[in-house]
């Protein structure tokens, strides 16, 4: 089990207060695999950054935020808000007539909370992760089992524009080498691709993210390659941007 740092630990339980349920805190120091006097110490932090905290007496020492306190903002990384917009877009594109307005307006929202600078950072991520058209049966028969198709490495580098170092497994079960840059993420539900330049082949490449192991950063960032370059690989599959 990963040992939770203590910003970790300070954001995991304002979020958990945040749900507007009450905390036992014997039952969280267990989960977070620390001791009691640990969690209280955490507590003591957050008060002193002004979350009101109010103690529920008679529930075996927990605790909660006061009524009269708004959520208010809340703090995103840009790889959780990537993963926000993804699956809003995702949500968009299987159910257009009665959700597009609704994650319409969220995705306004979100984006709204982060300066113009910010702002023009998440467009251009956007445009480099498209959805498209299902995919076919026999392409979903023949997915891997994983959780995660898209690891955090190879997010990282999608994310910072750099280099990966990937082993990737073929539709025949060859495996291979390589060093390739994702320059554009799409998604045919529920496989995802990276559209990448293969440095060693000196050409764009597209791999199935669930058959790609071992995922290593390499050097520095990229330039990245229009879109026009990698249209010829989607083969006439028509995608939409985020």
């Amino acid at each position: 089990m990963h040992m939770l740092t203590r910003l970790e630990r300070l954001d995991l339980l304002e979020s958990w207060l945040k749900s507007d349920e009450p905390l036992v805190l014997k039952q969280v120091a267990a989960e977070m695999g620390v001791s009691l006097r640990t969690i209280h110490r955490d507590i003591d932090i957050l008060r002193e950054r002004g979350v009101p905290i109010e103690t529920d007496r008679g529930r075996g020492g927990g605790v909660r935020l006061q009524s009269t306190w708004g959520i208010g903002r809340i703090n995103l990384t840009y790889e959780e808000v990537i993963d926000l917009l993804i699956g809003l877009a995702i949500s968009e594109h299987l159910s257009q007539s009665m959700q597009m307005a609704k994650t319409s307006s969220i995705r306004r929202k979100l984006l709204s909370t982060f300066s113009t600078s910010d702002q023009r950072r998440l467009a251009s991520l956007r445009d480099r992760i498209r959805t498209g058209p299902p995919s076919s049966q026999p392409v979903i028969g023949t997915m891997n089992t994983t959780d995660i198709q898209v690891g955090d490495v190879v997010k990282r580098a999608f994310l910072t524009m750099q280099a990966i170092n990937i082993r990737y497994q073929d539709a025949v079960g060859k495996l291979t080498t390589r060093t390739v840059e994702p320059h554009y993420l799409v998604h045919n539900p529920p496989v995802w691709y990276a559209l990448c330049w293969d440095r060693l082949r000196g050409d764009t490449r597209t791999f199935r993210c669930d058959r790609i192991s071992n995922a290593v950063t390499t050097d520095g960032p990229f330039k990245l390659r229009p879109w026009s370059d990698f249209e010829l690989d989607m083969q006439g599959n028509v995608t939409s941007r985020l």
